[in-house]
């Protein structure tokens, strides 16, 4: 069995992203009779509103669907998975306004008796306000010939663009006597 999810650029508080899953038999020989099934249980800030599948190439049938919440998606085969079959969904997200900056997720396949299983997981970056990267403390303590410690202290927002966000830098000098 074999699995991959991915995504494309950032996706945006209040808006929407989109993640693609392909489940594939990369083997020589047929899955197990009784069907695959794959699930994604979706973070925190994120919730899926549709699902399209396409490249179905798995012998077989599959069906997906989202749960009443849209925090978990599902897809089952119907029987085997062919080798080299596959199949490919993509899970359209909303974003939630306070979503974290970071959010990974992970989706698994497995076979019923558990005999062969893969997961794959994907971390999407969502900026915003307090999404510096940073934290505000010295990253560059340089010391130049001894009498002038400088430490560049560097707090950036690199999301200038975004409502309310600034950008800010300071740095502190200290003069130390020989």
């Amino acid at each position: 069995m074999g699995i991959t999810k991915t995504h494309s650029g950032d996706f945006s508080r209040g808006g929407q992203g989109i993640f693609t899953i392909t489940v594939s038999n990369p083997g020589d020989q047929e899955t197990h009779p009784d069907g695959t099934r794959m699930t994604d249980t979706l973070p925190a800030g994120l919730t899926g509103t549709s699902l399209a599948l396409f490249g179905n190439s798995t012998g077989g049938t599959v069906s997906c669907f989202l749960n009443d919440v849209g925090t978990r998606v599902e897809c089952e085969t119907v029987g085997s998975i062919d080798p080299e079959g596959s199949y490919t969904l993509e899970v359209t997200i909303s974003v939630a306004t306070d979503a974290p900056c970071t959010v990974t997720n992970t989706a698994t396949v497995i076979e019923p008796q558990g005999s062969l299983s893969a997961s794959a997981s994907d971390t999407v970056n969502i900026p915003g306000p307090n999404c510096n990267g940073g934290n505000g403390t010295s990253i560059l303590p340089i010391s130049l010939s001894g009498l002038i410690p400088i430490y560049n202290n560097i707090n950036t927002n690199n999301n200038i663009n975004s409502p309310g966000a600034s950008n800010t830098n300071s740095q502190n000098f200290r003069v130390n006597a020989p």
